[in-house]
């Protein structure tokens, strides 16, 4: 059966919804479907945005598009290989969306989902 991942970015702030997106699961969609979004959101935008996401969203493509569209990843580090450095991790605000994101993912209840496995 296939799963069908949703790409829900948020603001931080307050963990509102700013995108939904429901793909069909291959192991790239909630990366394509995020740059998608970033794209659609910030059309030709100069103006730096951030985007915090898990550790499933730490691969070097995903992280180069997201330099290239003018958006600082600020994505979970896997414990090995990780495409996010110092150049990022190095900042308050990386912390900052970490912390938010978790708040997130409980509102949403990703992690309680995780956690019952």
């Amino acid at each position: 059966m296939d799963r069908f991942p949703d790409a829900s970015p948020m603001e931080n702030r307050h963990g509102f919804v700013v995108q939904a997106e429901v793909t069909q699961a291959d192991g790239h969609a909630e990366r394509k479907a995020a740059l998608d979004m970033v794209h659609r959101h910030s059309r030709g935008s100069t103006k730096r945005l951030t985007l915090g996401a898990d550790k499933a969203y730490d691969a070097e493509e995903f992280v180069q598009d997201l330099r290239q569209a003018c958006v600082t990843p600020h994505v979970a580090q896997k414990a090995r290989f990780s495409a996010i450095n110092g150049r990022t991790t190095r900042h308050e605000g990386y912390a900052l969306s970490q912390r938010c994101r978790k708040k997130i993912d409980l509102r949403r209840g990703t992690q309680v989902h995780q956690q019952s496995r």
